[in-house]
């Protein structure tokens, strides 16, 4: 299936991102600039399962030399999204289905035990915002970018709020890569994410809220495993 790519849009962004990737780690400059903007193409599917990408064409694009688009690309083999090939370029990385569901696996516990927290820990007014999170509306049409975008912002948003909620700001800026690889697989798994998933996922979301602004730590750290458990299933169902 072929997705619309809007690289043109992405090339003209990199002027607006400036210094957003301050981690300790990640490339700064033009090759932070462009492993942000490559790292949200990952994670929109924007690229094919196993496609290869150029250093020439990538720095053709981006109208810079070969150099920051290697510190980018190496961050992003780093982080789990590309492959390097010595003397041909790099490839988006393919992994099997069970690596896959290895990967939700650990990320689940991992979710779960910080939704435990965030029941826990969260003062009051907190819950209203995760309560009133709006998802979008317009769940059809999921191969196009800009849908795909929504729906990961929802998300990633959603996830925000509890991690704040949880109150362990060492352990999240360790795990956010992690929930950034979970898109990737999302969508190198399901190039259109079906509406009907995608309810089902948002219903399960607001459920979890609902048992985390309840103080109901059990209940919502058992919601949040499955619900992260459960993604490998509708993804390649």
């Amino acid at each position: 299936m072929t997705i619309t790519r809007t690289s043109d849009v992405d090339r003209d962004r990199i002027a607006d991102i400036g210094g957003s990737r301050n981690k300790i780690g990640d490339p700064t400059g033009k090759a932070g600039q462009i492993a942000t903007i490559m790292e949200e193409r990952l994670m929109l599917g924007y690229y094919q399962p196993g496609e290869m990408l150029s250093f020439n064409m990538l720095a053709d694009e981006f109208k810079v030399s070969r150099q920051p688009v290697s510190v980018a690309i190496s961050h992003l083999r780093a982080s789990g999204y590309v492959e390097v090939i010595p003397q041909v370029g790099c490839r988006v990385v393919h992994p099997l289905l069970s690596d896959i569901v290895d990967f939700f696996t650990v990320l689940a516990k991992i979710e779960s035990a910080i939704a435990a927290m965030a029941a826990e820990r969260h003062k009051p007014g907190e819950g209203k915002l995760l309560l009133d999170l709006d998802p979008p509306k317009k769940l059809s049409d999921m191969d196009l970018i800009e849908r795909r975008r929504a729906y990961i912002t929802y998300v990633d948003k959603f996830h925000d709020i509890l991690w704040k909620m949880a109150r362990t700001p060492l352990l999240e800026s360790k795990i956010s890569g992690l929930r950034h690889l979970s898109n990737f697989y999302l969508w190198q798994g399901s190039p259109t994410l079906a509406p009907s998933a995608a309810r089902t996922l948002i219903a399960e979301r607001t459920e979890i809220a609902k048992a985390i602004v309840a103080r109901d730590a059990k209940v919502a750290a058992a919601l949040m495993e499955r619900h992260i458990n459960g993604k490998p299933q509708i993804i390649f169902s």
